[in-house]
Parts: C-alpha cells; sequence; structure tokens
C-alpha cells in the first residue's frame, strides 16, 4: 500500500474519532437525565483536576456539556459526572479579558474547571445551589 495512502487514511480517521469527541460524546445523558429536563444546559471546556493530574481535554474548544437540575448537575467530558450540589466545597469565579473560567472545588483532590459562555448564568445558578444547601 502506498504511503500517500496510509497517510490520508490515518488522517481521516484522526478527525472521525475528533468529530466523534466533539460532537456525540458530550450529548449522552445519563438515565437520571432522560426523564428530567435540565434547568440550564450549554456546552463548554472543562479541565478535570485530580489533585497534581490535570485532565485537560479541548483547551477552549466547547466539547464539554454541562447541565443544572434542581439537586445536582452533570458534566459530561468523557465520562458522564453527576454532581450534587452538596459536595461542592468551594467556588470561584474569575472574569478576563479573553475567558471567564469557574472553579469549582469537590474535596481536597478533584476540582472542575469550566469556561461556559454565559458566564453570568453559570455563575447564578452555582451561588444559588450553594448558598441553598
Amino acid at each position: 500500500m502506498s504511503p500517500d495512502i496510509l497517510t490520508l487514511a490515518g488522517v481521516v480517521g484522526i478527525g472521525a474519532f475528533l468529530l466523534w469527541a466533539m460532537l456525540i460524546m458530550p450529548q449522552r445523558k445519563l438515565p437520571e437525565e432522560k426523564e428530567r429536563k435540565p434547568l440550564y444546559e450549554e456546552r463548554c471546556s472543562a479541565i478535570w483536576r485530580f489533585g497534581e493530574a490535570v485532565l485537560i481535554i479541548g483547551g477552549n474548544i466547547p466539547i464539554a456539556r454541562i447541565s443544572f437540575y434542581d439537586d445536582f448537575f452533570v458534566v459530561s467530558l468523557g465520562r458522564i459526572i453527576k454532581i450534587p450540589y452538596s459536595e461542592i466545597l468551594s467556588a470561584s469565579f474569575k472574569r478576563r479579558w479573553f475567558s471567564n473560567s469557574i472553579t469549582i472545588r469537590l474535596d481536597r483532590k478533584r476540582s472542575l474547571l469550566i469556561h461556559p459562555r454565559n458566564f453570568k448564568k453559570v455563575q447564578l445558578f452555582i451561588e444559588n445551589h450553594m448558598t441553598r444547601d
């Protein structure tokens, strides 16, 4: 087989994988989500931090889904993770020139950094649910 054809096949394969990861993976839902309508949902970029280890997927590319419900929120980034509002220890909100970020600390080792499109709305959801619980 020609090296040109192998290169083309490799590029097409990588492109197909990236499209699948960006378009299809975040749209999957947990069973608890299927019978409920989210209060708010958006695509954003997200970074999981596990102690010193960091899982960076996408940078500023909106390949994660964040959905807010009455008693929990869901982050779909590779895996789908359900987070009850009661597990949020703290949240910090930073507005910068080019990107706004929200860091949600869940425990000593886990934190989630998101770059939402609608910063103010996501900030209000998190602040309201943190003070309510």
